[in-house]
């Protein structure tokens, strides 16, 4: 883990301006979480935006059409080790199944791919990363200048050293690959070793996936997607609702066909309308509260499709060989 540094002070001359003057949206901390005036201007002051952070955030892999992008996550090499954790971790997935009600093969799924099951956590420094788009990316910089207070309260409960720990381009940290704030909400001490390490201990890992997802909602035994015959209407109904959450009956009567051989959700049941590119054209679907719920954790419809299949080839290929007979 990281070391702690000291979170103390230096004096200034009184009403000499500090770098802090010119940051207003840093006030708040120091009267509402005690950081340091002094302590808060010498840590942040000598970071220089960086660039490639900036460059990446606007050139994200999941704005790809989504049969490049799952190209690109899902191959076969990953759903090899994706088997192999599965099984060797099977007795911590199912006390964490047990506890949380999320399936393994999900949470092996989200483990896989946010950081390759712990094999790409990141090299870019999380504080500058943080500093960078919290204050030079206008666009979301309200949403990082809260991910950068709860990274150094983070910080200052688990005692590291802020300038250490190393994630992505977007801050997400440790195998989950959660933000700040997501950890400090839902990490887990799961083997009560008195750390919530999702760095380097496997089980508060997986626990601390199954708990995200437990927290936002997930729904045992509940639907994520269901693939929508093409018709034309789809389009212009898709434009008029992107991203509302609607219950089935106000679907219906706008004029969504539920396929035959499925059940119908219930009346009151919450679903989405979604798209996402095939090589054929565009696919229709609508989405449940669990792919809402993973969505919680990564907002592209595209990274939660990818979770959805990746966990359906990791319990397929777990159901095939389970029935699986050898002959002799």
């Amino acid at each position: 883990m990281w070391a702690a540094v000291p979170w103390g002070a230096t004096r200034l001359w009184a009403g000499e301006e500090t770098w802090l003057d010119r940051h207003p949206w840093l006030r708040g901390w120091i009267e509402q979480d005690g950081f340091d005036r002094v302590w808060l201007e010498t840590l942040l002051s000598p970071l220089e935006p960086d660039a490639k952070v900036l460059h990446l955030m606007d050139h994200q892999t999941e704005a790809k059409p989504y049969h490049e992008y799952r190209a690109l996550v899902i191959n076969w090499r990953r759903i090899r080790i994706g088997r192999t954790l599965l099984r060797r971790h099977r007795s911590i997935l199912t006390e964490v199944e047990e506890y949380y009600r999320v399936p393994p093969e999900i949470v092996v799924a989200l483990w896989g791919l946010e950081s390759d099951f712990g094999n790409n956590m990141g090299r870019f420094g999380v504080l500058r990363t943080l500093y960078t788009l919290a204050a030079h990316y206008p666009r979301r910089g309200v949403y990082f200048q809260g991910e950068l207070r709860q990274f150094l309260l983070l910080c200052r409960e688990e005692g590291w050293d802020p300038r250490k720990p190393k994630g992505s381009y977007a801050g997400a940290m440790g195998q989950v690959q959660m933000m700040p704030g997501s950890m400090r909400r839902y990490a887990v001490d799961f083997d009560h070793d008195g750390q919530r390490d999702v760095i380097g201990d496997v089980t508060d890992v997986l626990a601390s996936i199954a708990s995200f997802l437990h927290g936002h909602g997930w729904c045992p035994d509940g639907r994520l997607v269901q693939a929508l015959e093409r018709r034309p209407e789809l389009a212009e109904l898709l434009a008029g609702t992107a991203g509302a959450r609607r219950p089935w009956s106000e679907w219906r009567v706008s004029g969504i066909v539920w396929p035959l051989d499925q059940p119908e959700p219930d009346p009151e049941e919450l679903l989405s309308l979604i798209v996402l590119e095939e090589r054929d054209g565009p696919r229709y679907y609508m989405t449940f509260m669990n792919f809402w719920v993973i969505t919680r954790w990564n907002r592209s419809n595209r990274f939660a499709m990818a979770v959805r299949e990746f966990s359906a080839e990791l319990r397929r290929m777990e159901k095939a060989c389970g029935n699986m007979v050898f002959r002799g």
